[in-house]
């Protein structure tokens, strides 16, 4: 009788994990007819602006997205909506605060912002091509962090889910100044600044569009077009204003809330 009851538990629990694992719909990133929007563009007062194209002809983001399927299958529009006043908008204080008392876990967090970056990268009138990788660790590597957390972590980038801009060498994903040449380039070693986060504690949550070449290259080229990352686009508008360059893919990127911080670098005013 016991055994018989073990295993009509054993079955219920598998039957509801498969169940609440069936209500998160697959998401799937599809490619958009993009040609009426792009005819409308031709009419923005700014040359620079009167994109070619938006989306990249490069980028596969099913791809992407693929090591974290199974752990976003269990994250869902709840969590994502409860979530958000812990992390919309907050500064690093705060989030480590939250995590300090139970609110919030480091792999929360990450989950959180693969999510979002999710959530409008799939929707073709929010997308803002600002993505280029995510880096496949970076969930193992939050959950490490839990593990180990810091005493004193209140005002130090220790788990935070950080941003670069992709010019900036990753030992563990490609640096691609955003040209296709480049696009299998990996480095051996991390970047000087990436040894100094890595060090600190900082979760590097993927790679950033840029102009290519960090705009070295082109002169009245769209401000955030890159031919791996495509048209970056601003969050406040996405056809109306002009998202700065070289580092639009690290702005747009926090401006829309995919991380805690980003990192840019400085070619011609792009930071200042």
């Amino acid at each position: 009788m016991k055994k018989t009851v073990s295993l009509l538990l054993f079955i219920s629990i598998v039957i509801g994990c498969q169940s609440s694992k069936e209500t998160q719909p697959e998401v799937i990133f599809k490619k958009y007819d993009e040609t009426t929007a792009l005819k409308k563009q031709q009419n923005h007062k700014k040359s620079r602006m009167q994109f070619k194209l938006f989306q990249s002809k490069y980028l596969d983001m099913n791809a992407i997205f693929k090591p974290f399927e199974t752990d976003l299958e269990y994250f869902s529009e709840a969590n994502y909506t409860a979530l958000k006043p812990l992390i919309l908008e907050q500064d690093i204080p705060t989030l480590q605060k939250s995590i300090k008392e139970g609110e919030l876990t480091y792999e929360k967090l990450t989950l959180f912002y693969l999510y979002r970056i999710r959530k409008f990268e799939s929707d073709s009138t929010k997308s803002l091509n600002s993505i280029i990788s995510l880096n496949p660790n970076v969930l193992k590597e939050a959950r490490a962090r839990d593990k180990n957390k810091k005493v004193n972590a209140e005002f130090t980038i220790f788990g935070m889910p950080i941003l670069l801009k992709d010019n900036i060498n990753t030992k563990d994903m490609p640096t691609t100044a955003g040209a296709l040449v480049l696009a299998d380039n990996t480095a051996i070693k991390d970047a000087f600044i990436v040894e100094r986060l890595r060090k600190k504690g900082a979760l590097i949550l993927g790679k950033v569009n840029l102009s290519e070449w960090a705009y070295y290259f082109c002169v009245g080229c769209p401000l955030g077009y890159s031919a791996i990352g495509g048209q970056t686009l601003n969050p406040y508008s996405r056809g109306e204003f002009e998202t700065g360059g070289s580092s639009a893919g690290s702005g747009v990127a926090v401006a829309a809330n995919f991380a805690v911080a980003a990192v840019g670098t400085e070619t011609s005013g792009s930071i200042t």
